[in-house]
This record gives C-alpha cells, sequence and structure tokens, in this order.
C-alpha cells in the first residue's frame, strides 16, 4: 500500500515528467512566479500505520512523544490525523506546514537526532509501517488560505497524473476555480497539495475541510452544471475531458483531526 497517497499532501522528483517546469520563455516566468507564492507552503507528512491491536499503545505513546516536543520547546506545529476510509483506513498522518524549505534544516540540526530517539522509544515497537514525504500548499490553485482548512474532518482525493499531464491539470484547476468563484454559496474550503517527494507522481491532492458529515452531501448543483452555466457546454466538456485525459487514477478518503495528539506550540 502507497501512504504517500494519503493526504495531505507533489513529488520531490527532479524530473521533468514530474514537475513540468520547463525552464523556457514564459513558462519559466510562471515557474518563477509559482515558486515565489509558495515558497513558505512546504509541508513534512509522516504517515504510520499501527501493529493490529496496537492502536491504543501507538496513540499513547504519541501523546508521550507530544510532551517531548513540549520540553524541547518545538517550533514547529504537528497536527495528527487518522484516515478513517478508503485503502488507508486506520493510516495516521502527522504533518507540520508552512515552512521554507531550509526550515527543514534548521529544525534538523536543534531536533532531530533526538526526536528520532524519542519517537522510536515511545512508539517505534507499536508501528508496523511508517512512511514520510514532501508536500508543497499550492496557493495559487486553491480556494482558501492553508490556515483556514483546519476542521474536525477533511475529505480527501488524490490524483496520479499520467506524466507530463501536470500542467494541463494545473490550468484546468484554476478554470474550475473562476467558476465556482461566481458561485456566492459556493463554500471556500478546499485547497490543494502536490507532492514534492517520497512517492509517486505526479500526484495533487485535494483537501476540503468539513465540519460534520452532513457537510459530505451533495451540493445543490454538481460541478458539471456550475462549469455548463459559467463556460458553456461546449468549453465544460473540453474542460471535463482534461481532467480525464490528465488523470491516470484517482481515489477518495476521509480523515478526522485527532487534536489529542497534534502539538501546538505556545
Amino acid at each position: 500500500m502507497n501512504y504517500q497517497k494519503v493526504i495531505l499532501t507533489l513529488s520531490l522528483v527532479c524530473s521533468s515528467a514530474c514537475w513540468g517546469q520547463a525552464s523556457s520563455g514564459a513558462n519559466s516566468a510562471s515557474t518563477q512566479s509559482t515558486n515565489a507564492e509558495n515558497a513558505n507552503n512546504v509541508c513534512r507528512v509522516y504517515f504510520t500505520k499501527p501493529k493490529p491491536g496496537m492502536e491504543l499503545q501507538l496513540e499513547q505513546g504519541r501523546k508521550k512523544h507530544v510532551q517531548f516536543h513540549k520540553s524541547q520547546n518545538d517550533t514547529f506545529t504537528w497536527n495528527v490525523y487518522l484516515v478513517e476510509t478508503g485503502l488507508n483506513t486506520g493510516t495516521y498522518v502527522s504533518s507540520t506546514c508552512g515552512h521554507a524549505w531550509k526550515d527543514f534544516d534548521d529544525w534538523e540540526k536543534r531536533m532531530g537526532q533526538a526526536d528520532a530517539a524519542d519517537a522510536t522509544a515511545s512508539m517505534g515497537q507499536y508501528i508496523q509501517s511508517q512512511t514520510s514525504g514532501f508536500y508543497a500548499y499550492r496557493a495559487d490553485m486553491s480556494r482558501a488560505p492553508m490556515t483556514a482548512l483546519s476542521a474536525p474532518l477533511t475529505a480527501v482525493t488524490i490524483f496520479v497524473l499520467h506524466p507530463g499531464a501536470q500542467n494541463e491539470f494545473i490550468d484546468a484547476v484554476k478554470k474550475v476555480n473562476d467558476a465556482l468563484a461566481k458561485q456566492p454559496d459556493r463554500p471556500k474550503n478546499s485547497g490543494w497539495l502536490q507532492l514534492m517527494n517520497g512517492g509517486e507522481g505526479p500526484e495533487f491532492v485535494l483537501l476540503s475541510a468539513r465540519q460534520s458529515y452532513a457537510d459530505y452531501a451533495p451540493q445543490a448543483k454538481t460541478l458539471a452544471e456550475v462549469l455548463t452555466e459559467v463556460y458553456g457546454k461546449e468549453a465544460a466538456d473540453a474542460l471535463q475531458k482534461t481532467f480525464r485525459d490528465a488523470e491516470d487514477h484517482t481515489f477518495t478518503e476521509s480523515a478526522i483531526y485527532r487534536p489529542d495528539l497534534s502539538y501546538i506550540p505556545k
């Protein structure tokens, strides 16, 4: 099972097939602008699957590890989620976001070895598997700032694209956002992560904040209806075809926020 596909969170693989950051002409200028806009939006995400029957012990170990972060006056926020549906049900997702790349160098120097040692002592014996990845929050693709996505529940859709299809996919997402902006009743509660390193790519993750399960109910208008209303049927159909052509496969899941397992610095 590929736990990088859980949530939150573009893959830091430096190949043009995964990035679409060609360095020619207007594309280069666009890339520079995008990089600048998202310079402080990097996330580190860990995906932890407990050994069968050891969920409670893992959670107790996690709470002990939170106390370690407090004792070290860690300046990073670590939010923890539990995946409730889909292939990764039962996986714990811990993430720290809102960083520049260099912040992780500083954190490693200050906390890295001690944190790894305490995590192993507190939780290691209860973990069946663990992976991690780096993601970037794409403010230019999102309808809400990253801080606005804090909610009891998160609906997650993972898009794994065909190699080289990311530029068309990004443009299509932005056109959808433009259409949704014309719908005043449509909530601004969604944002996009792009995998930067640590999994199969190109990969984009759509996060949608939910206050309760009632919020999972369908909207009054489907997305297809919104696009047709704004762009006309021919253009709307073409836009939806762009998504279909770009996507290799998609899957969904839901995650619940676990404040009791999270660490927020003073």
